[in-house]
């Protein structure tokens, strides 16, 4: 405590010194040089157009201390304007730099805090208490960081074994159902059988299709042997074929592969993204975009739905609901990438992770 009051009493001591020498003394003499010049110059004025009788009345000292007490309020007057311009200059601005920044603290950016915003030493303690904060957050989100990977890891691994079984067991059964069905036709000879035959091949070949775009969503094949681009754009026509909205694709700069978790993690996003559009937004018209370019990987989601009002950190997606958003922002953040997302009433959405 000691040793921190003693540059802080300092601190005051040479400020105060430096307002009184370079702002509230010269400005005082002057304001008082001004003043009285004006006085005198007034007398003299007096003097010469006023009788004697009322030059005494006009000189009596009761009236001239009237004319001269208001003097007295300069110095107070300029000490408050220059404690004014330091609290704005050395509390104010500061502390509004600093909610700023730990507003960031709640999207994730643990550097920004860092920063100096300078001020009073006030400020700048509760700065580095906050700096310190913002360390051991982003410590222990690490930590859960790789708990919630270690999660996804084993969801996608289910997902994996789910569709190679719905794949090799459940649709080939199908399959074989759909010829026997195909083959009892030719054996039946009632009109009425065949067209009972004919409408559950039609069914089984409606299921078989279903199964398999559930197995392309559930482990999407395009995206382990051709790449992110391709699954996106099968991913944009498939959703556009199966729903009311039209979803374009674009791609932008020069393609090159990334990660295999950090692709599965951009195709999740823009599944969940675009489900959410398809549920939520009452879209008629969505796009999805890729750009690559030489510092970042931009993948871009948008709509013009209803929007809504996007909450003021990732903690709040949760309590509004938005769960789908708060599994895009994880999935965002286990790949070191940053989430951007714009919103608002009546004016649609857009969602950009920055990699």
């Amino acid at each position: 405590m000691k040793n921190t009051k003693k540059p802080i009493r300092t601190f005051w001591r040479s400020l105060t010194l430096r307002m009184i020498l370079t702002l509230i003394l010269p400005l005082t003499l002057l304001s008082t040089g001004i003043a009285i010049g004006s006085v005198v110059a007034h007398r003299e004025e007096m003097r010469r157009h006023l009788s004697e009788e009322a030059w005494r009345i006009a000189t009596d000292p009761i009236l001239e201390f009237t004319l001269l007490a208001p003097l007295i309020l300069i110095p107070p007057l300029l000490f408050a304007v220059a404690a004014l311009w330091f609290a704005a200059r050395q509390i104010v601005q500061p502390l509004q730099e600093l909610e700023s920044r730990a507003a960031a603290l709640a999207w994730g950016d643990f550097e920004t805090i860092k920063e100096p915003v300078g001020g009073i030493a006030e400020v700048q303690h509760l700065q580095r208490e906050l700096a310190e904060m913002a360390r051991r957050v982003q410590a222990a989100q690490e930590v859960l960081h790789d708990y919630i990977g270690a999660i996804t890891s084993a969801q996608e691994e289910e997902r994996a074994r789910l569709a190679r079984e719905l794949h090799d067991d459940t649709i080939q059964a199908i399959i074989a159902l759909k010829q026997r069905l195909y083959l009892a036709q030719r054996e039946v000879r009632d009109r009425r059988g065949k067209q009972s035959l004919k409408e559950l091949e039609t069914l089984a070949e409606q299921t078989i299709e279903n199964l398999r775009r559930l197995t392309r969503a559930l482990r999407p094949i395009y995206l382990e042997d051709l790449g992110l681009v391709p699954a996106l754009e099968m991913l944009a026509r498939e959703i556009s074929q199966s729903n009311a909205m039209i979803v374009e694709f674009q791609k932008t700069g020069q393609e090159r592969r990334l990660p295999r978790e950090v692709e599965l993690s951009l195709y999740r996003i823009a599944q969940e993204a675009l489900n959410n559009v398809v549920k939520h937004s009452r879209a008629t018209r969505a796009s999805l975009s890729i750009d690559y370019s030489e510092s970042e990987t931009v993948l871009v989601i948008s709509d013009n739905g209803q929007g809504f009002v996007v909450p003021a950190s990732p903690t709040e997606f949760a309590r509004n609901g938005h769960f789908g958003l708060l599994g895009i922002h994880e999935r965002a953040a286990l790949i070191g990438a940053r989430l951007e997302i714009e919103s608002a009433l009546g004016k649609g959405t857009s969602l950009k992770v920055r990699l």
